[in-house]
């Protein structure tokens, strides 16, 4: 009980403008400009202007210079800058990076801001994504933005599900075998015989996250090492769930062409890969189910309002699985940055204040670091979605692989088409494993 007052009270003095001397010499300078490198693109990046909005309104001498950047291309960016010395003042960054970063040399130690401050993160913070703001000396260089957790979430339409005389609660897939047999019955209710218009599922699928390093990860076999220095993507394991995969897609759409049928659904229906259309093909009901992480809820509510769906475990090999991360999206200051205090303010607001990093995760509907934020009654809109999203985070901790994800996921989705080519699925995972370790060999050189 007495934890709980004192996380309350902390927070509200969190959110509230503080009174130390420190911010009002802030407000008090003339003109400062804040370089601000981030990821929020799509139906993300209106939410993260109004932040910044709201903050320039609490401080109007302070403009920011802002640089958007797509992840799979920001890792690469920031390691750079970080060698040659020209971090932004404030940037998005990957805590699976701070063996990159060499932190203690290019980012701003935030100890001293917290204490003076009298912040706890321990208080504040959901326990991991307290633990994963300290680099090894046990220092803290940078605050979670968003939850590490609810990694490879199945999304399904319970619609579709009652439309093929399913029961969305009762026939829900809970392993994999329950999911082929239930995808048997989709496909043959919710299409005629002559081609493919809603399918069950496309392991291949365009966006979301890849489902050969999801389901790889819940039988027991990483897609890369845990210091992310070296591919596995043609290891034994990894190429054995490809290739049920691929025995997968012909059990299931052998009467429409298979991999072929596949591809030709994809190209009529799956639409765009950016923003909302991310899950196009999900949210135009061309799909049942779809992996991805707990930021999707808010783009299918507004893709498709009106849609009745919810979220499941993954239905693994061997049984349910997902989890929470042990690496996720964060904020950081550069170590040389001029105006320290401002942007200090600016970062506590990203991340740990509810009137700032709160209202950007409800606003998606997605678990908050924020410990507090997670028990808002907007939380309940989600039902039963939430529950199952809880779940997912409490059963596997997936190792650092997935800011890797958006650099793999487009040689993973040509798969099919180089099957109907007829290349073999071991000669296959050697090439993109090859591409792979070039790329990590990249980055980390």
């Amino acid at each position: 009980m007495k934890k709980t007052i004192g996380v309350l009270f902390l927070s509200l003095l969190i959110a509230m403008p503080l009174a130390a001397g420190a911010q009002q010499e802030v407000k008090a300078e003339g003109p400062i400009e804040l370089t601000f490198w981030h990821l929020w693109g799509g139906t993300r990046g209106p939410l993260l202007e109004d932040l910044v909005n709201k903050f320039k309104a609490e401080y109007p001498n302070v403009d920011f210079e802002m640089t958007f950047t797509v992840p799979n291309d920001l890792q690469k960016k920031v390691v750079q800058a970080a060698g040659t010395g020209t971090l932004p003042d404030i940037f998005s960054m990957h805590t699976g990076w701070y063996v990159n970063l060499l932190p203690e040399e290019t980012l701003l130690n935030l100890d001293s801001h917290l204490k003076r401050d009298g912040i706890v993160i321990e208080d504040v913070l959901v326990a991991a994504e307290a633990k994963r703001s300290y680099w090894e000396d046990g220092i803290v260089y940078s605050l979670p933005n968003v939850t590490a957790g609810a990694q490879g979430l199945f999304f399904y339409n319970k619609g579709l599900m009652h439309k093929s005389g399913l029961d969305p609660v009762k026939d829900a897939p809970k392993n994999w075998n329950e999911f082929i047999n239930i995808s048997k019955v989709l496909v043959d209710k919710l299409n005629g015989s002559n081609r493919l218009d809603v399918i069950s599922w496309n392991p291949f699928q365009i966006s979301g996250q890849p489902a050969i390093i999801t389901f790889s990860y819940g039988a027991g076999h990483p897609t890369v090492s845990d210091d992310g220095k070296t591919s596995k993507l043609n290891t034994p394991g990894v190429i054995e769930t490809v290739k049920k995969f691929d025995e997968a897609i012909e059990e299931v759409y052998g009467s429409y062409g298979g991999h072929r049928g596949l591809l030709e659904w994809s190209s009529r229906v799956a639409g765009a890969d950016t923003g909302s259309g991310q899950v196009q093909a999900f949210i135009t009901e061309g799909q049942v189910f779809y992996i991805a992480g707990s930021w999707t809820i808010g783009q299918v509510r507004s893709g498709n309002p009106d849609m009745e769906f919810s979220i499941l475990p993954v239905p693994g090999f061997g049984g349910q699985h997902g989890g929470i991360a042990k690496h996720g999206w964060s904020y950081a200051i550069d170590k040389k940055c001029k105006n320290k205090d401002i942007a200090w303010e600016f970062l506590k607001f990203l991340t740990i204040d509810p009137a700032g990093n709160g209202e950007f995760c409800k606003a998606q509907r997605r678990p908050c670091p924020i410990s507090e934020v997670n028990y808002d009654p907007v939380y309940k809109e989600v039902g039963d979605m939430w529950d199952n999203l809880v779940i997912s985070m409490n059963k596997d901790i997936v190792p650092a692989s997935d800011i890797y994800m958006d650099v793999v996921k487009p040689w993973l989705r040509d798969i099919p088409a180089r099957r109907i080519a007829g290349e073999s699925i071991e000669d296959i995972m050697n090439s993109i494993h090859k591409q792979f370790q070039d790329y990590l060999d990249d980055v980390y050189e």
